[in-house]
């Protein structure tokens, strides 16, 4: 049955720009795609019948606050779609169905509306007959149950790959999804840095100099946060991979290894959104290589370079927010001090993900927590290491640099500039990874004049 959208004066639609002002608002829906999409929003009331708000613009890669007022717990039903160039509009089909619905009933109703060329007009006429008869749209609304909180977001994904021409067109903090699953990935601009670390600086080791300038020509997207333990859940239970019964457990100050510890059992309380702990640098190296599949597009783990660069986000301090450190900002062993600061929280284990914000470039969790496999050989110091951000191939290749620290790691392993090594076969439940991508080359040509240090 075809229900009408009707228009009560009475409802506040507020078009609130900006992401970080949806605390005041009810009902935000956040558009994840790479091109700007039309929401349409209605809800019922009991002595209204069908109300609409019209339609909304929501730009590229943000959130609008669409409803601003409240709403009591009432059902809100939307419908979307986006006109992605050259290719045509998209709509959020997979919305409309209920997941887990085996019978794939829909959740939500058919509604007549107009087109959004007209978008921000509110509407008093009532459809009588069908709603192309009088001169509307019927689709298809998605139904969101609010409830009584004051806030609601309705995510608007959008995983398909990249084309060459749309890699062509991202800017730096710009975010994308390629497949199901696949980790949130944030564009790094190119740039300039100096890796390493100062002699002058607390805790300095040898390993970390000598200081040189390393030079990233192309923008490369990487993880916005480490591979979640539902990420390798899934790639562990579609490729069959066998999951080993041995893990590296930190007890009583020492590294011991216990049978019956894997990334499913990693000796404290997870969840599947914590990232996941005891796979080897083989293991990490398997999974990128299934990814890759998966979104046909070339993923692999971060370079040595690029995780510095990355996590510095153009800053020369030992934390790219300052010289300091607490365990309020990162997951690390608060028994431990660094450069005199204050004792705090041990929490000996993983947690979702630190309370220190995003860096400026949009990287979380680049401190503390768990621990990153890169890709790089190991090897003693930076004599002979390559300048342009690239894969290090010389050394023990038996060994593999991790970087960041961990939550069982002192604060001085969280610096931006400490490197630490473990066999590549190893696993510890404190060691994960995040997954970079490779963009095409028409899409990756930088001059050296358009370096964004």
């Amino acid at each position: 049955m075809v229900r009408t959208l009707f228009a009560c004066s009475i409802l506040t639609a507020a078009m609130l720009p900006a992401i970080s002002t949806t605390a005041f608002a009810d009902f935000t829906i956040c558009n994840h795609a790479r091109f700007p999409v039309f929401a349409a929003i209605g809800y019922q009331e009991k002595e209204k019948g069908w109300v609409s708000v019209g339609w909304f613009e929501i730009p590229r890669l943000s959130c609008e606050a669409v409803i601003s007022g409240p709403l009591d717990g009432r059902s809100v039903y939307t419908f979307a779609e986006g006109n992605q160039p050259p290719s045509g509009y998209w709509f959020w089909w997979p919305e409309y169905w209920r997941e887990g619905n085996a019978k794939g009933k829909r959740d939500g109703e058919m509604l007549c509306v107009a087109d959004h060329q007209r978008r921000f007009a509110i509407y008093r006429n009532e459809v009588r007959g069908s709603c192309k008869a009088s001169g509307y749209i019927e689709k298809f609304f998605t139904k969101h149950n609010p409830g009584n909180g004051v806030n609601y977001t309705s995510h608007l994904g959008f995983n398909f790959p990249l084309t060459p021409a749309e890699e062509k067109q991202l800017q730096p903090r710009d975010y994308f999804n390629e497949c199901g699953g696949c980790p949130k990935m944030i564009v790094i601009p190119a740039g300039e840095f100096m890796m390493g670390s100062p002699e002058n600086e607390p805790e300095r080791r040898s390993d970390e100099g000598p200081r040189h300038k390393v030079t990233i020509r192309q923008p490369f997207p990487a993880a916005q946060g480490r591979v979640s333990r539902d990420q390798y859940e899934k790639f562990v239970n579609a490729t069959g991979r066998a999951v080993a019964d041995k893990c590296l457990i930190w007890k009583d100050g020492s590294w011991t290894e216990e049978s019956g510890r894997s990334f499913r059992s990693p000796g404290f309380p997870q969840d599947g959104g914590h990232p996941v702990v005891c796979v080897s640098f083989y293991d990490a190296q398997e999974y990128v290589a299934w990814l890759s599949k998966q979104a046909g597009r070339p993923y692999r783990l971060l370079r040595e370079a690029e995780w510095e660069y990355a996590t510095r986000a153009g800053t020369e301090t030992p934390f790219w927010w300052g010289s300091s450190i607490t365990t309020e900002q990162a997951n690390y062993n608060g028994n431990l001090t660094y450069a005199g600061g204050p004792k705090g929280e041990f929490r000996r284990g993983t947690i979702v993900r630190p309370n220190v914000k995003p860096n400026p470039w949009g990287i979380f969790s680049g401190r503390g927590n768990v621990a990153e496999w890169v890709e790089d050989c190991w090897n003693a110091n930076y004599e002979g290491a390559p300048i342009d951000g690239s894969t290090w191939t010389k050394g023990d290749c038996g060994r593999r640099v991790t970087r960041g620290g961990s939550w069982a790691s002192d604060p001085k392993f969280l610096r931006s500039a400490a490197r630490l090594v473990a066999q590549s076969s190893a696993r510890f439940n404190d060691v994960g990874f995040r997954v970079a991508r490779t963009l095409s080359v028409e899409a990756r040509q930088v001059s050296p004049h358009q370096l964004q240090p």
